[in-house]
Protein backbone atom coordinates (compact mmCIF):
# COMPACT_ATOMS: atom_id res chain seq x y z
CA UNK A 1 0.00 0.00 0.00
CA UNK A 2 1.09 3.57 -1.06
CA UNK A 3 2.24 6.13 1.72
CA UNK A 4 -0.20 8.04 0.35
CA UNK A 5 -2.95 5.28 0.80
CA UNK A 6 -2.27 5.07 4.38
CA UNK A 7 -2.53 8.57 5.32
CA UNK A 8 -5.82 8.69 3.85
CA UNK A 9 -6.75 5.74 5.46
CA UNK A 10 -5.56 7.01 8.79
CA UNK A 11 -7.07 10.76 8.32
CA UNK A 12 -10.61 9.06 7.30
CA UNK A 13 -10.37 6.59 10.01
CA UNK A 14 -10.27 9.28 12.46
CA UNK A 15 -12.61 11.59 11.06
CA UNK A 16 -14.98 8.79 11.25
CA UNK A 17 -14.27 8.50 14.95
CA UNK A 18 -15.28 11.60 15.54
CA UNK A 19 -18.93 11.74 13.47
CA UNK A 20 -19.87 8.31 14.40
CA UNK A 21 -18.49 7.85 17.88
CA UNK A 22 -18.66 11.74 18.98
CA UNK A 23 -15.00 11.10 20.62
CA UNK A 24 -12.17 13.82 21.36
CA UNK A 25 -14.91 15.93 23.01
CA UNK A 26 -16.49 17.79 20.36
CA UNK A 27 -19.67 19.81 21.07
CA UNK A 28 -23.08 19.20 19.43
CA UNK A 29 -22.56 21.60 16.96
CA UNK A 30 -19.08 20.90 15.85
CA UNK A 31 -20.52 17.30 15.02
CA UNK A 32 -23.57 18.83 13.26
CA UNK A 33 -21.06 20.84 11.25
CA UNK A 34 -18.78 17.89 10.15
CA UNK A 35 -21.95 15.40 10.05
CA UNK A 36 -23.53 17.83 7.14
CA UNK A 37 -19.70 18.39 5.28
CA UNK A 38 -19.78 14.47 5.24
CA UNK A 39 -23.34 13.82 4.17
CA UNK A 40 -22.55 15.92 1.25
CA UNK A 41 -19.57 14.59 0.71
CA UNK A 42 -21.14 11.09 -0.27
CA UNK A 43 -24.34 12.20 -1.67
CA UNK A 44 -21.97 14.40 -4.50
CA UNK A 45 -19.75 10.56 -4.66
CA UNK A 46 -23.20 8.54 -5.08
CA UNK A 47 -24.99 10.99 -7.25
CA UNK A 48 -21.75 11.16 -9.51
CA UNK A 49 -21.32 7.58 -8.94
CA UNK A 50 -25.15 5.93 -9.31
CA UNK A 51 -26.96 7.88 -11.48
CA UNK A 52 -29.29 5.83 -12.62
CA UNK A 53 -30.24 4.24 -9.29
CA UNK A 54 -30.53 7.93 -8.64
CA UNK A 55 -32.61 8.79 -11.01
CA UNK A 56 -35.51 6.28 -9.71
CA UNK A 57 -35.56 7.04 -5.89
CA UNK A 58 -36.92 9.87 -4.63
CA UNK A 59 -34.07 12.89 -3.04
CA UNK A 60 -35.99 11.77 0.48
CA UNK A 61 -35.32 8.42 -0.34
CA UNK A 62 -31.86 8.88 -1.11
CA UNK A 63 -31.03 11.19 1.86
CA UNK A 64 -32.57 8.60 4.42
CA UNK A 65 -30.59 5.96 2.81
CA UNK A 66 -27.08 8.10 2.81
CA UNK A 67 -27.69 8.73 6.40
CA UNK A 68 -28.32 4.76 7.39
CA UNK A 69 -25.14 4.55 5.38
CA UNK A 70 -23.25 6.68 7.20
CA UNK A 71 -24.28 5.16 10.53
CA UNK A 72 -22.61 1.73 9.38
CA UNK A 73 -18.72 3.52 8.34
CA UNK A 74 -17.96 2.43 4.88
CA UNK A 75 -15.42 -0.36 5.20
CA UNK A 76 -13.07 1.31 2.18
CA UNK A 77 -10.56 4.42 2.87
CA UNK A 78 -10.66 5.35 -0.78
CA UNK A 79 -13.92 8.01 -2.21
CA UNK A 80 -13.85 6.04 -5.30
CA UNK A 81 -15.01 2.65 -3.39
CA UNK A 82 -17.62 4.22 -1.63
CA UNK A 83 -20.41 3.56 -3.89
CA UNK A 84 -19.95 0.16 -3.76
CA UNK A 85 -20.32 -0.26 0.11
CA UNK A 86 -23.37 1.84 -0.75
CA UNK A 87 -24.47 -0.27 -2.92
CA UNK A 88 -23.47 -4.01 -0.77
CA UNK A 89 -24.76 -1.85 2.18
CA UNK A 90 -28.42 -0.60 0.52
CA UNK A 91 -28.98 -4.34 -0.37
CA UNK A 92 -27.76 -6.14 3.14
CA UNK A 93 -30.28 -3.48 4.69
CA UNK A 94 -32.90 -4.45 2.22
CA UNK A 95 -33.94 -1.27 1.67
CA UNK A 96 -35.32 -1.43 -1.55
CA UNK A 97 -36.71 -4.53 -1.30
CA UNK A 98 -40.32 -3.82 -2.75
CA UNK A 99 -38.15 -2.68 -6.22
CA UNK A 100 -35.35 -5.01 -6.02
CA UNK A 101 -34.97 -3.61 -9.59
CA UNK A 102 -32.73 -1.29 -7.51
CA UNK A 103 -30.32 -3.58 -6.49
CA UNK A 104 -29.46 -4.36 -10.18
CA UNK A 105 -29.37 -1.16 -11.27
CA UNK A 106 -26.63 -0.49 -8.56
CA UNK A 107 -24.70 -3.09 -9.78
CA UNK A 108 -25.18 -1.66 -13.28
CA UNK A 109 -23.64 2.08 -11.91
CA UNK A 110 -21.24 0.34 -10.16
CA UNK A 111 -19.51 -1.59 -11.75
CA UNK A 112 -18.69 0.62 -14.67
CA UNK A 113 -16.87 2.64 -12.60
CA UNK A 114 -14.80 -0.39 -10.77
CA UNK A 115 -13.97 -1.31 -14.71
CA UNK A 116 -12.62 2.32 -15.35
CA UNK A 117 -10.77 3.40 -12.27
CA UNK A 118 -8.33 0.06 -12.13
CA UNK A 119 -5.10 -0.27 -14.22
CA UNK A 120 -4.34 -2.50 -17.29
CA UNK A 121 -1.07 -3.58 -19.02
CA UNK A 122 -1.89 -4.75 -22.03
CA UNK A 123 -0.06 -8.04 -23.78
CA UNK A 124 0.62 -8.61 -26.76
CA UNK A 125 -2.30 -10.95 -28.55
CA UNK A 126 -1.74 -14.14 -30.71
CA UNK A 127 -4.42 -14.71 -32.72
CA UNK A 128 -7.68 -16.70 -31.49
CA UNK A 129 -7.71 -20.21 -31.64
CA UNK A 130 -10.00 -22.73 -30.62
CA UNK A 131 -7.50 -24.92 -29.47
CA UNK A 132 -6.06 -22.61 -27.08
CA UNK A 133 -7.15 -22.46 -23.32
CA UNK A 134 -8.44 -18.60 -21.62
CA UNK A 135 -9.43 -16.75 -19.18
CA UNK A 136 -11.64 -13.88 -18.45
CA UNK A 137 -9.37 -10.35 -18.67
CA UNK A 138 -9.90 -8.58 -15.01
CA UNK A 139 -11.05 -5.64 -17.66
CA UNK A 140 -14.39 -7.14 -17.82
CA UNK A 141 -17.08 -8.85 -15.97
CA UNK A 142 -20.10 -11.13 -17.55
CA UNK A 143 -23.49 -10.35 -15.54
CA UNK A 144 -26.87 -11.96 -15.57
CA UNK A 145 -29.82 -9.41 -14.97
CA UNK A 146 -33.30 -10.67 -14.36
CA UNK A 147 -34.55 -6.89 -15.51
CA UNK A 148 -34.29 -5.40 -18.94
CA UNK A 149 -31.79 -2.90 -17.78
CA UNK A 150 -29.83 -2.98 -20.97
CA UNK A 151 -33.22 -1.55 -22.93
CA UNK A 152 -33.55 0.77 -19.88
CA UNK A 153 -36.88 -1.04 -18.98
CA UNK A 154 -36.22 -1.18 -16.22
CA UNK A 155 -38.97 -2.44 -13.73
CA UNK A 156 -39.99 -5.23 -16.49
CA UNK A 157 -38.51 -8.17 -16.09
CA UNK A 158 -36.43 -10.00 -18.59
CA UNK A 159 -33.38 -12.59 -18.17
CA UNK A 160 -30.48 -10.79 -19.89
CA UNK A 161 -26.36 -11.63 -20.40
CA UNK A 162 -24.25 -8.60 -20.51
CA UNK A 163 -20.45 -8.31 -20.70
CA UNK A 164 -19.21 -4.92 -19.75
CA UNK A 165 -15.86 -4.29 -20.72
CA UNK A 166 -13.10 -1.25 -20.88
CA UNK A 167 -12.76 -0.61 -24.43
CA UNK A 168 -8.87 0.63 -25.13
CA UNK A 169 -9.60 2.33 -27.71
CA UNK A 170 -12.03 4.71 -26.79
CA UNK A 171 -10.99 4.71 -23.39
CA UNK A 172 -14.94 4.07 -22.37
CA UNK A 173 -16.82 1.33 -20.42
CA UNK A 174 -18.99 -0.72 -22.78
CA UNK A 175 -22.36 -2.80 -22.28
CA UNK A 176 -23.22 -5.49 -24.21
CA UNK A 177 -26.14 -8.10 -24.65
CA UNK A 178 -24.70 -11.55 -25.91
CA UNK A 179 -26.77 -14.70 -25.86
CA UNK A 180 -26.92 -17.54 -23.26
CA UNK A 181 -23.87 -19.63 -25.09
CA UNK A 182 -21.70 -17.07 -24.95
CA UNK A 183 -22.49 -16.06 -21.22
CA UNK A 184 -21.65 -19.27 -19.75
CA UNK A 185 -18.88 -20.58 -22.00
CA UNK A 186 -17.19 -17.13 -20.57
CA UNK A 187 -18.19 -17.76 -17.45
CA UNK A 188 -16.24 -21.64 -17.50
CA UNK A 189 -13.12 -20.27 -19.26
CA UNK A 190 -10.18 -21.32 -17.32
CA UNK A 191 -6.14 -22.17 -18.16
CA UNK A 192 -7.11 -26.04 -17.80
CA UNK A 193 -9.40 -26.74 -20.49
CA UNK A 194 -9.22 -25.45 -23.97
CA UNK A 195 -12.55 -22.87 -25.37
CA UNK A 196 -13.12 -25.71 -27.92
CA UNK A 197 -13.53 -28.36 -24.89
CA UNK A 198 -15.84 -25.89 -22.94
CA UNK A 199 -17.74 -25.55 -25.90
CA UNK A 200 -18.36 -29.07 -26.65
CA UNK A 201 -19.22 -29.80 -23.14
CA UNK A 202 -22.05 -26.89 -22.93
CA UNK A 203 -23.65 -28.26 -26.10
CA UNK A 204 -23.42 -31.75 -24.43
CA UNK A 205 -25.21 -31.35 -21.69
CA UNK A 206 -28.35 -28.53 -22.97
CA UNK A 207 -28.39 -30.86 -26.48
CA UNK A 208 -27.28 -28.25 -29.09
CA UNK A 209 -25.54 -29.40 -31.79
CA UNK A 210 -21.14 -28.75 -31.46
CA UNK A 211 -20.46 -27.68 -34.91
CA UNK A 212 -23.16 -25.72 -35.75
CA UNK A 213 -22.35 -23.82 -32.55
CA UNK A 214 -18.93 -23.27 -33.36
CA UNK A 215 -19.95 -21.82 -36.62
CA UNK A 216 -22.17 -19.13 -34.96
CA UNK A 217 -20.04 -18.20 -32.64
CA UNK A 218 -16.66 -18.08 -33.84
CA UNK A 219 -16.96 -13.77 -35.23
CA UNK A 220 -18.45 -12.86 -31.94
CA UNK A 221 -15.68 -14.58 -29.76
CA UNK A 222 -12.97 -13.48 -32.16
CA UNK A 223 -13.90 -9.37 -31.84
CA UNK A 224 -14.74 -10.18 -27.91
CA UNK A 225 -11.03 -11.58 -28.23
CA UNK A 226 -9.57 -8.51 -30.63
CA UNK A 227 -11.36 -6.31 -27.53
CA UNK A 228 -9.43 -7.98 -24.68
CA UNK A 229 -12.71 -9.56 -22.79
CA UNK A 230 -10.67 -12.79 -22.64
CA UNK A 231 -7.05 -13.75 -23.26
Amino acid sequence: MAKSDVIEKDIQGRFFDILIDQKEGFDGTALNVYQKLVFMRFDEVIRNSLPLFVNEVSANELEKAIMLFMKNTPETPFVWQVPNDFRKFVKKAKLFHDRKYLYELLYYDWIEVEIYMKEYKLKKQKKFNWNNSYTLSNSARIKKFKFNLVNKDYKTKRENYLVIYYDFTTNDVLYREINPLIFYLLKYLDKKESIVQILKRICEENEIEHKEAKKLLKEPLEELYINRVFF
